[in-house]
């Protein structure tokens, strides 16, 4: 729909983004508190258990995707206000993705299970989380919709749904002394339950009815595999540390090393929620041969991942240990370390969400296939050299240098076609932010927890207005935006 103008770059990657992290926010604290009461329900070797399940069956839906969630989303992008044309994509990925995982995840996943040396508890816990996988991968074609129609509300609610069903069942399975198994169920049933939200909002304005398409399959796999081939090399090095590990350490020392990485997995959705928001925008312009928009937006996506990972790993330094204990509980304390070294990690992904995009807008994923593939096969070699010695510190700092190679080779790749646009005036601005905050905190770092996590982010976010790294004029055009713009009509549907 025409609105009758053109909202500004800021502004719209702003509002857009804004939803989901205020639904993240919600979730992410729902989150916390399944991994606290997992943690104390479990116990090091039960969770060890679940980080075990977990990494062996995301190997499997990561293949499962094949490249095709950043593809649908650019595809979308592509095909602004043709309807036909979005239903027909909507509806043929999503047809293909159910297909793909009833075979993957139904019948592969359990055989291979079998196969492992695992114990036979082990086993029957991976059959039962597979469908939290399962639901997911289906959801992915749902969000890639609301994605394309800046209804991501709805996928935030839907995901507190599910996140609310598990955290529940948790609390009664404490008092019910529930064991692994079961609460491999319960985590399937929020899947459903997140998924079952979703789609009937979606349906609303997407189709996902049934499809068989093979012709436009084929075009979706010829377009989506580079990406697919990419996840799976990035596979080797993402998660095949915590198997690795099951492999030469105790279950204990895994379900440490899985605490740590947990924290990671959830703060590294932010800028995948940023950069979801993000694709359909780049493939848009890219498409219009807008390359001043499309470089533009590189540049001001960068400043947003800086300003967010600079303060993130700082604090994590200073108060990590006390966080993650608070989270998980004290026998998990030797987590705190680790986290550390994968905060790290988790600042390399965060600039890497952006460059990594960047390459599928521009349609460029065949180049970053060798980037993948080497750093992978040097990330497995290592793993199988050092944990054995050195366990789960060898599995963190492998997983902080293959992040960072990726990481600079999605930069390589983009600025061969684009210029990126890199100002270093909003990083000092970060890192000087920073400063003020972890000497404002360093004093009161064993007080209350909350109370220098507040005085943390209130130094912060004053010291970079201070220092610059956010203008005035951003400010204003984000929040007063409705100065300067006409009101906006109703949108239905």
């Amino acid at each position: 729909m025409n609105l009758g103008y053109e909202p500004s770059l800021k502004r719209q990657l702003a509002l857009n983004t804004g939803v989901q992290i205020a639904g993240k926010v919600i979730s992410t604290g729902l989150g916390i508190g399944i991994i606290g009461f997992m943690t104390r329900t479990l116990g090091t070797s039960g969770f060890g258990a679940y980080s075990i399940a977990n990494a062996f069956l995301q190997i499997f839906a990561l293949l499962l995707d094949l490249g095709m969630n950043v593809t649908q989303v650019a595809m979308l992008g592509e095909c602004t206000g043709d309807e036909k044309r979005e239903h027909r994509i909507t509806s043929a990925f999503f047809t293909l993705r159910l297909l793909l995982a009833i075979a993957v995840l139904g019948v592969l996943a359990p055989i291979v299970a079998f196969i492992f040396p695992y114990p036979l508890e082990l086993k029957i816990a991976i059959i039962a989380l597979s469908g939290s996988f399962f639901f997911p991968t289906l959801n992915q074609v749902v969000m890639g919709a609301e994605q394309r129609h800046l209804k991501m509300h709805a996928a935030a609610f839907a995901e507190n749904i599910g996140r609310l069903i598990v955290l529940a069942g948790l609390i009664y399975a404490q008092t019910a002394n529930w064991t692994l198994i079961p609460i491999m169920w319960l985590i399937t049933l929020g899947s459903f339950g997140n998924f079952f939200t979703n789609i009937l909002f979606a349906r609303k304005f997407a189709y996902f009815g049934w499809n068989w398409d093979p012709a436009f399959w084929k075009n979706i796999l010829s377009r989506s595999w580079p990406v697919g081939l990419s996840i799976a090399f990035g596979l080797l090095y993402f998660k095949a540390d915590t198997i690795i590990l099951s492999l030469y350490r105790s279950q204990a020392e895994v379900g440490i090393y899985g605490a740590a990485y947990r924290i990671l997995e959830i703060l590294i959705t932010v800028p995948f929620m940023y950069a979801g928001v993000l694709l359909p925008i780049l493939s848009g312009a890219w498409a219009k041969k807008e390359k001043e928009k499309f470089t533009k937006l590189i540049s001001a996506s960068i400043d947003v991942m800086v300003m967010m990972l600079v303060p993130m790993i700082v604090g994590t330094w200073l108060l990590g240990t006390r966080l993650i204990t608070a989270v998980t509980g004290p026998e998990f304390a030797s987590a705190g370390p680790v986290l550390s070294i994968l905060i790290v990690a988790i600042g390399a992904i965060y600039l890497n969400t952006i460059f990594s995009h960047a390459v599928v807008a521009l349609d460029k994923q065949r180049q970053m296939i060798s980037v993948y593939a080497i750093t992978a096969i040097v990330a497995v070699i290592c793993y199988f050299l050092l944990i054995p010695s050195y366990g789960m510190w060898a599995a963190a700092w492998v997983t902080v240098a293959s992040e960072t190679i990726v990481g600079i080779g999605s930069l390589i790749v983009t600025r061969k076609l684009v210029p990126v646009g890199y100002k270093i005036k909003v990083t000092l601005a970060s890192i000087a932010a920073a400063g003020v905050m972890a000497g404002g905190i360093w004093f009161v770092r064993d007080a209350f927890l909350p109370i220098p996590v507040v005085i943390a982010v209130i130094l912060y976010a004053l010291s970079l207005l201070l220092f610059g790294g956010v203008s005035k004029e951003t400010l204003s055009e984000i929040l007063n935006f409705k100065k300067k713009q006409p009101p906006m009509p109703p949108v239905t549907g």
